[in-house]
Parts: structure tokens; C-alpha cells; sequence
């Protein structure tokens, strides 16, 4: 019964894509006056739509615990949640024109964010080059078809996103006006779509692969960090709104919002016929079609070439120019560090290839690097939080009384738990053969330098950033905090290392295998040792004590991990 839902399911998704494509190809004079060779646009999206659907529907795929329609059912109702946050903002703001303004600049990131984070492989997808790219397809086919193919795949999102709204106000609003948000909405979709592509395009045209993939990499990183901080701003903006009675006109800053001039379509319908509606109003038409034209006719030329280049991996470094020696001051930094932190060669060495792969590997840094920039904003929004209403002065004491500071010290351990997880994976897995080629005698020796690059490179540098500001702010009495804190990490990075860690570096398949459950032990752990911390930080001699203690159980730990023979290293040969 369940495997029959899932089948149902699976074709409900794949019948909507068929709809929406024979939708679309209906608009053919549309398609051909941009510049697309329609009888080629059509076999590309019928093409790309049969084979998206051509995936195994059994129950049990290999290396997955769930079916992709399990998946889309899950993504589909994860999608009708975030609508439901939307249709509150209608509901709590009762000003229709501000209340659209923020619903669909929400709206609108949530697509952007999609787009980015999910669909971008789609727009740079390098696997048909040696079919389409030696036809004679022109850029402006091949870079329209892309961008409508995106948004076929978006439109089951879509659906979800806008339910919650759509029947709302079919409650609410009258007929006119339900109408018109669902232009609106097609709109903010139009404005994302043309955004979120237009901004690669110009990106692969302008920039070199080289750049454009920098680019992209921390473009997701970027996003990341907005998520974050609109999961704490966007409930706060949207309280002070509702109790202040804010209008459009007081909130300037959302001018400059695509979402702002489509809202204001409900403006001129209830009557609103200001030279600022109707401004609003042309630019929430005109933008997105002059986007599209921008697209297909500025920036799509020479987009074939571009992609055939992003398929080449990266260049390395000319030996020419860049050769350094391993003696002298032409020695690299990390080199000198790890000879410095490191009682072995075999160790310097572990220290090394992680120190040098972690800092060229982009889907490392993708996963790793929103995880570190969390910690900054969060102390800062716990710093607001804690001082609501109070002056500095009397923030700093409340602080430094109650010892809430302490929190950021334990937070931040958090990130050696996200650093081993994704240490071991990577993309280029095979590589890894070199490591049982080559005659390493002591693992345990180069598993001890694969920790300290670790904690060198992602732990100590928010121990340092903490010394500076919580010395000056709380006093010398956080240092022995600081120091315990530490203690706890190195000895948490062992554990870890002996319990979790089953491969040598980047040695295993990048895969989505969930840990949920040591995870959580993990963290409930981290959080009983912060609070049992915060408790007794007013006992200074105690701290110290301890700190001294968890230091010398870290460096006896360290001694084993070193002699460890690491029998439990793996090889992903799959």
C-alpha cells in the first residue's frame, strides 16, 4: 500500500512537469521573437523533462534509506509550512500594501534562495556539452531552455508556497484581488527566476571560470548567513510593524525591493493613484520582461563556450614561479607551523594535506564556513537579546553576573563536531589510494596531525577572538573559563577522532548519511558541560583546578591517539 502511494505520488510530480512543459511550448511566437529556435527549445525541454523523470521508484535505492517521491512529499509539505509563515504576515499586518510588500520580498528570497542552493547545477550543467554544444545551437537557445527547465523543476514549490495564501484569500479578499495576487505572485517568480540566472550569466560572461567559481561558492555561504539572520530579524520587524501601525511610507528602506512595486498593484485596486503607486507599479511590469530580454538577447552570448570551460577542473598552479622550498624562509606558513606544533614527519605530514586541501576545496568550505560565520552573529544577537532596553555599561555586568558568556565558549566546540563529519568526505575520494601506497608505518602519528591542523585552523582562532574581546569586556577572570572550555574541546576532538572518524581525509564518498542520534548525544552533552560550567564560574580556584586537570587529561589523551594503530581506517573504493 505504501509502495503504491509512493508510485501515485511520484507520477502526480511527473504529470504536473508534462503540464507545465506543453503549457509553455504553447506560447511559440513568444519564444521565437526572443531569439530562440523553437523547434530546437522544444526537443531540448521535452528531452530534459523525459530523462529528470527517468529515475528508479522502488522503495529501496541503493545507498538511500527513501524513494525520490518520498523525497518531493516531504520537500512539497516542508514548502506548505513556510507558506502557512507567509500567510501570516497577512494576517497580523493589516495594511494590504505593506503586508504584500513583505510576503513577496520573503517569497521572492525563498525562491532566490532555491534557485541558488538547489537548482543552479541545472543553469551550469556541463553533461550535455558533447551532445547539444557541438549542434548547431545557438547560445540563446541553449541558455533559455536552461532557464525555463529551472523553472518547470520550481513550480511544484511554488504550488506549495502559494497554497496556504491562495486559500486564504479566496476567504478573505474579493475577486479582483485574489486575481491579482496570483499575477503578483507569477510576477516575484519572474523577478527571481531573471535575478538569480541573469546574475550567473553575467557572472560566466564577464569573469573568469577560475573567479565564477569562487563566486558561486560564496554566494551559498552568503545565503546561509541571511537565512540565519532573518530567522532572528524577520520575526522582530514583523512585531515592531504590527504594534508601531508602520506604513509603506515609513519604511523607505523597502523601496528599493522588486517586491515592493508589484505589492503596489493592491494599492492602485484600492484606490491609491499616487505618483508613487503608479511609479511602483510600471517597475513591478516592466522589470521582469526587461530582464528576460536581457537575458536571452545581452547576456547570453557566448554562454556555450563558457559552460564547456566550467566542465574542465581546476587549473593548478604553474610550477614555474611557484615552487617553494622546504628549508629557509620561503618556507610557507603552515609548513613552518606544523613543523613547529608537530613531533614527527609522518605527523607534519596529516597536518599539512589537511591544512592545504581544506583551504582549496570549495564544497568543503561551502558545508564548513556557514557553521563558523554562525558563531559571530549569534554572540551578537545574544548580546542585544541580553541588553534589551539597558545601557551598555549595565549589558557588560549582567554579562559578566551571570556568566552567559560562557555559552559562546561552548558554542563554538560545536564546530569541531561539523569539521570531523566533513573532513574525511570529498568529492575526489579516489585520490585516496596514495595513502596506502605510501609506506605509512604509524597512522596514529598522521591521524595526530590531521587534529592539530583541526583545531589549529578552525577552534583556536575563536579562542583568540574570544580572549580579545571577553578580557577587556568581562575581565582576567574569563580567561580560566576560556581555558576550561578549550580543555574540553581538545579532549571532545579526541573522542571523536578515536569513535567517529573511520577514514583517513578526504577519503570518502561526499554523502548525506545521517548521524542524527550521536549528534544529538553529542551536543546534549556539550550543553550539560556548559551549564554544569556556567554554575560554578564564580568559584575561580575550582576553574582553575579544573582547567589544569582537563589539559593534562587532553595531552595523555593525545599520547594514545598518537600510539593508536587505527585499524578501523577504510578505504571508499566504491
Amino acid at each position: 500500500m505504501v509502495h503504491w502511494m509512493h508510485l501515485t505520488s511520484f507520477a502526480l510530480f511527473n504529470n504536473m512537469e508534462k503540464f507545465i512543459l506543453r503549457f509553455i511550448l504553447l506560447f511559440r511566437s513568444i519564444w521565437e521573437s526572443l531569439g530562440v529556435n523553437y523547434a530546437q527549445f522544444k526537443i531540448i525541454l521535452e528531452t530534459k523533462v523525459t530523462l529528470d523523470n527517468r529515475k528508479p521508484i522502488t522503495f529501496k535505492k541503493r545507498n538511500t534509506g527513501k524513494s525520490s517521491s518520498s523525497t518531493s512529499i516531504i520537500q512539497f509539505i516542508m514548502y506548505m509550512i513556510i507558506g502557512l509563515m507567509f500567510m501570516v504576515i497577512l494576517i497580523l499586518i493589516p495594511d494590504r500594501y505593506l503586508a504584500l510588500a513583505l510576503m513577496l520580498l520573503c517569497f521572492t528570497s525563498m525562491l532566490s534562495i532555491t534557485l541558488v542552493s538547489d537548482f543552479s547545477p541545472i543553469l551550469l550543467d556541463t553533461r550535455d556539452q558533447y551532445i547539444i554544444m557541438p549542434k548547431p545551437v545557438s547560445d540563446r537557445t541553449v541558455a533559455l531552455s536552461r532557464i525555463t527547465f529551472i523553472a518547470i523543476k520550481l513550480f511544484n514549490q511554488i504550488i506549495a508556497l502559494c497554497l496556504p495564501l491562495v486559500v486564504y484569500v479566496l476567504f478573505n479578499w474579493d475577486i479582483t484581488g485574489i486575481f491579482l495576487l496570483i499575477l503578483q505572485l507569477l510576477l516575484s517568480t519572474l523577478i527571481a527566476l531573471v535575478f538569480v540566472n541573469g546574475f550567473y550569466m553575467i557572472s560566466i560572461k564577464y569573469l573568469s571560470i577560475q573567479k565564477f567559481k569562487d563566486i558561486i561558492a560564496y554566494i551559498q555561504i552568503g545565503l546561509s548567513l541571511i537565512i540565519f539572520l532573518a530567522y532572528y530579524l524577520g520575526p522582530n520587524l514583523i512585531q515592531t510593524i504590527v504594534e508601531s501601525q508602520l506604513t509603506i511610507e515609513q519604511l523607505k528602506f523597502l523601496w528599493i525591493f522588486p517586491s515592493t512595486w508589484v505589492a503596489s498593484f493592491q494599492s492602485l485596486l484600492q484606490g491609491d493613484h499616487s505618483l508613487q503607486s503608479i511609479i511602483f507599479s510600471i517597475l513591478g511590469l516592466v522589470v521582469p520582461f526587461f530582464g528576460i530580454y536581457a537575458c536571452t538577447k545581452l547576456f547570453s552570448r557566448g554562454f556555450n563556450a563558457k559552460i564547456a570551460a566550467l566542465a574542465s577542473s581546476d587549473t593548478p598552479l604553474s610550477e614555474t614561479g611557484h615552487s617553494i622550498s622546504n628549508t629557509g624562509k620561503q618556507r610557507p606558513f603552515y609548513k613552518k607551523l606544523g613543523a613547529s606544533i608537530c613531533s614527527s614527519p609522518l605527523e607534519e605530514a596529516g597536518f599539512s594535506i589537511v591544512w592545504l586541501i581544506s583551504s582549496k576545496t570549495r564544497e568543503f568550505k561551502q558545508q564548513l564556513y556557514p557553521s563558523l560565520a554562525y558563531l559571530p552573529i549569534y554572540f551578537t544577537f545574544l548580546f542585544l537579546r541580553t541588553g534589551e532596553g539597558l545601557p551598555f555599561a549595565e549589558t557588560l555586568d549582567k554579562l559578566r553576573d551571570s556568566g552567559l558568556y560562557i555559552i559562546m565558549f561552548y558554542l563554538s566546540l560545536l564546530t569541531i563536531l561539523t569539521v570531523f563529519q566533513l573532513i574525511t568526505q570529498s568529492n575526489k575520494y579516489k585520490a585516496a589510494w596514495i595513502y596506502y601506497a605510501a609506506p605509512i608505518d604509524r597512522p596514529g602519528q598522521f591521524m595526530t596531525g590531521v587534529l592539530k591542523a583541526c583545531l589549529v585552523k578552525y577552534v583556536l582562532p575563536f579562542n583568540i577572538l574570544f580572549f580579545c574581546i571577553c578580557v577587556p569586556l568581562f575581565g582576567i577572570s574569563s580567561i580560566n573559563d576560556l581555558l576550561l572550555s578549550s580543555a574540553v574541546g581538545g579532549i571532545e576532538s579526541i573522542l571523536i577522532m578515536l569513535f567517529l572518524v573511520k577514514n583517513y581525509p578526504f577519503s570518502k564518498a561526499s554523502q548525506s548519511s545521517s548521524k542524527a542520534l550521536v549528534n544529538l548525544l553529542i551536543l546534549g552533552l556539550l550543553g550539560l558541560l556548559g551549564y554544569l560550567h556556567k554554575v560554578i564560574f564564580q568559584y575561580e580556584l575550582l576553574v582553575w583546578g579544573l582547567a589544569a586537570l582537563g589539559w593534562l587529561l587532553f595531552f595523555i589523551m593525545l599520547k594514545y591517539l598518537q600510539k593508536d594503530d587505527w585499524k578501523s581506517l577504510t578505504f571508499d573504493d566504491n
